[in-house]
């Protein structure tokens, strides 16, 4: 297999100095980028750019390992390390993919000055930034010295993390885990999952994890031409060309049937059944609405408030009053928690086709935001006296009590959003992020306060 074919992205980035000489005073880097690929017919557009025969000499002796990378080697067709000159030409080329996106000040002719002269170039490792007065590095990082094995292995990750989406799968694993931890606090959990608690807890979060990750790959095969026009999604694996729509429906059918296996054998029917409902409400139902209706944040909200009871019917094998607490919860705080996110995208959501309430009714989306934040707290309260029968006393006080900062907390920043000025742009857009934020700590601090709880009641000899 041939060098650029192992690699997605030979980049180079040249200072030239006058005497078209390769000064090592500013980085050269080779890395691996996922965002395009090089295939052999670019290799000629280096020479239409004019650059010097060395960078093609250099290439050559990289890939057939003849050169020694050592920067005090004398057969480095570089300068030696120094403080650049006045006289030098500070020029910068850019070398990538004819195919993919090349900036004016990349394409500019080889004597002109590009607009940023000194790059401090992500792919450096060694130093931070660079200037005209920084000595440069005594070493070169070079992520050639990889094994192609481990940087094809890091390529095809960051693909499947792209398809599954890995911080919502993440949030849907945890929810499913809290769900099946409180469950398991309870005289009510199940005599199988006493006997095989580690398996049956492993089964449940990669079981959970491949479903959820097959239908966040099902719901970008079918959003590719909307995520391209916006910027939050444009940059997503299918959207950017990374992998092909079959290949990503392959992925979607394999997660499909190992995860629903390991749920259903590793763990219980039930749990099975409703990771495919939930599988189906997503793809099917949620997905083909946003285009249609406003009435797909209520849909979506079903599909986040379904996790805690799979991990609460793991732990039990049945749905009672303890989980039903938990999917309202989860059910009430998506909508402040997505219509202060949709807010400061709606700009975005309208260009792409989506019927959000943020776009058609805006006010709405403040006064929702704003109930369902008072919501939950209600739902906290009420929940209070179950959890203290199900999960102990201590768990309904956490539930009830402990909670309740980071509610009045929530109220309050729904409260500024909904007060803010549709009119001014910035007003309302910083109330917006500043109850997204408020939605992000919230969740993990109620969670976290139920199950301390929750375990405080068990060693107290309250259950």
């Amino acid at each position: 297999m041939s060098f650029v074919k192992k690699f997605r992205c030979l980049r180079i980035t040249l200072f030239l100095n006058t005497h078209r000489s390769l000064s090592l005073c500013s980085p050269t880097t080779f890395s691996v980028h996922s965002y395009c690929q090089l295939p052999l017919t670019t290799l000629p557009e280096i020479r239409k750019r004019n650059l010097n025969e060395k960078v093609l000499s250099t290439c050559s002796q990289i890939k057939s390992g003849k050169l020694d990378l050592n920067p005090q080697s004398e057969s480095l067709p570089y300068q030696l390390p120094g403080s650049l000159t006045d006289q030098t030409d500070t020029s910068t080329v850019d070398v990538e993919c004819k195919k993919h996106f090349c900036t004016a000040e990349k394409s500019q002719s080889l004597g002109s000055t590009s607009i940023n002269k000194w790059v401090s170039s992500p792919l450096v490792t060694s130093s931070s930034s660079f200037s005209p007065s920084t000595p440069c590095p005594t070493t070169v990082d070079l992520v050639l010295t990889q094994p192609p094995a481990v940087l094809l292995f890091k390529h095809y990750a960051s693909i499947a993390a792209g398809l599954s989406k890995a911080r919502l799968t993440g949030l849907v694993v945890s929810t499913a885990l809290v769900g099946c931890g409180l469950a398991a606090s309870t005289s009510m959990v199940s005599p199988e999952f006493l006997e095989n608690c580690y398996s049956t807890t492993i089964c449940l979060a990669l079981g959970t994890t491949l479903t959820s990750s097959a239908a966040n790959s099902i719901n970008q095969i079918i959003e590719i031409p909307y995520d391209s026009q916006m910027t939050r999604t444009r940059n997503r694996v299918l959207v950017r060309g990374l992998t092909t729509p079959g290949r990503a429906a392959l992925f979607a059918l394999a997660c499909t049937g190992s995860g629903l296996s390991l749920l259903y054998f590793g763990v219980n029917p039930l749990v099975t059944s409703l990771a495919a409902v939930n599988m189906l409400l997503y793809t099917c139902i949620y997905t083909p609405m946003k285009q249609i209706s406003q009435v797909n944040t209520w849909v979506g909200a079903w599909v986040g408030a379904i996790p805690p009871l799979m991990g609460w019917a793991a732990a039990t094998g049945q749905l009672q009053c303890g989980s039903i607490i938990l999917a309202c919860l989860l059910y009430v705080w998506q909508f402040p928690h997505f219509m202060a996110l949709s807010w400061n995208m709606r700009s975005e959501y309208s260009k792409a086709g989506y019927a959000m309430t943020s776009i058609i009714n805006p006010d709405l989306c403040k006064r929702v935001a704003l109930r369902y934040s008072i919501a939950s707290s209600l739902v906290c309260l009420a929940g209070a006296g179950c959890s203290a029968l199900s999960l102990g006393p201590w768990a309904g006080c956490a539930l009830g009590i402990g909670s309740l900062p980071a509610n009045i907390g929530l109220i309050y920043y729904a409260w500024k959003f909904a007060k803010s000025n549709s009119n001014v742009a910035d007003g309302s857009s910083a109330a917006a992020r500043r109850l997204f934020r408020a939605t992000l700590f919230h969740l993990p601090v109620v969670m976290i306060t139920v199950l301390l709880g929750s375990y405080c009641s068990i060693n107290s000899g309250h259950m």
